[in-house]
């Protein structure tokens, strides 16, 4: 039996198929629950690329536009057009589909953030996934300003959304112990560790900026599977693992370190629909090979706080150098 509960939802899978190209539409949703996932986050609604499209909309439609009203009018328009979309996406999902679906946001201001989240759990959201994290440019702003920040959008989006919500956070904070603790007294459900952010790049023969490779490889999981491991056992609320899980091999670890469920995208978009089916497959025959009946059973039990020589979750350094 492979079912969990995260955020206090019933997934009869671990592996949830996390916001990306593989939950923007009905069809891939549908292929992800027939395969065995858990849940599905549908793709994240950016307030930024929303933005990016409506500013090109008005300027397409500059000379039909010529009052200030009428061009906030046709921009207030589109913005909507958008989120009606998504929401059409949602509850499309909610009808077809049998499994939890999660709404996923990215947004730029807080008012926003709070509108799409609100108007998604009225459309039967069966819970809202907040991406957040900032790129700190400004050096006159400190770590702790940060910090604030983060602690004042959680806050304020915990008292405006009803029902189940989770965080997905980057890892690059001064005190990540402390900032995953304070979302939990927060009251939020669930964090997800940790956000693949889009990495800049440079094409050095047309001398231009470009972005990196947007997929994750086998080997980055090792950050969330040490933060689950040094948290899990500290913290009311479900952690999920995310970035680099590509089989149920790992899947297992991070349910080892006291991960509720983990978020999967590349694997599934590189191998197919069949890796959720391969990864619970693994799962079960791993549990019937060592003895356990229920997810229940293991999860957390290699967590910092359930084995004698937990200090090693906090190592950072090798003891040897390799080769010798």
């Amino acid at each position: 039996m492979i079912s969990t509960e995260y955020m206090g939802l019933e997934l009869k899978s671990p592996v949830i198929v996390s916001s990306g190209p593989l939950t923007q539409n009905i069809v891939s949703l549908k292929k992800a629950e027939d395969a065995g996932a858990g849940a599905v986050v549908l793709k994240s609604i950016f307030e930024e690329q929303i933005e990016k499209d409506v500013s090109a909309e008005v300027e397409g439609n500059a000379q039909y536009l010529e009052h200030s009203d009428a061009e906030e009018s046709f921009a207030s328009f589109s913005r909507d057009r958008y989120i009606d979309r998504y929401m059409k996406l949602l509850t499309e999902a909610k009808k077809s589909l049998s499994i939890p679906v999660i709404a996923s946001v990215s947004a730029k201001t807080m008012d926003s953030w709070i509108d799409y989240a609100e108007r998604f759990v009225k459309c039967g959201a069966d819970g809202i996934e907040l991406n957040y994290y900032p790129i700190s440019s400004d050096a006159s702003v400190s770590g702790a300003d940060v910090d604030k920040r983060l602690f004042s959008f959680a806050e304020k989006a915990r008292a405006a959304i009803d029902g189940p919500l989770s965080i997905k956070i980057g890892y690059k904070y001064s005190s990540l112990a402390s900032v995953i603790s304070i979302l939990d007294k927060i009251g939020i459900n669930g964090i997800v560790l940790f956000n693949r952010f889009f990495r800049p790049d440079i094409d050095i023969d047309s001398l231009s900026f470009t972005s990196g490779s947007p997929v994750s490889d086998e080997n980055e999981y090792a950050e969330a599977l040490r933060w689950i491991g040094l948290m899990s056992g500290e913290v009311k609320a479900d952690l999920v693992g995310n970035t680099g899980i590509h089989d149920g091999k790992t899947v297992v670890k991070m349910l080892l370190s006291g991960a509720k469920a983990v978020e999967v995208c590349t694997a599934v978009i590189q191998k197919g629909f069949s890796r959720i089916t391969e990864m619970n497959s693994f799962i079960e025959s791993w549990m019937e090979k060592h003895g356990y009946s229920a997810l229940s059973d293991f999860i957390g039990i290699l967590s910092q706080e359930h084995i004698a020589d937990g200090w090693k979750w906090e190592r950072t350094q090798f003891l040897k150098t390799i080769g010798q």
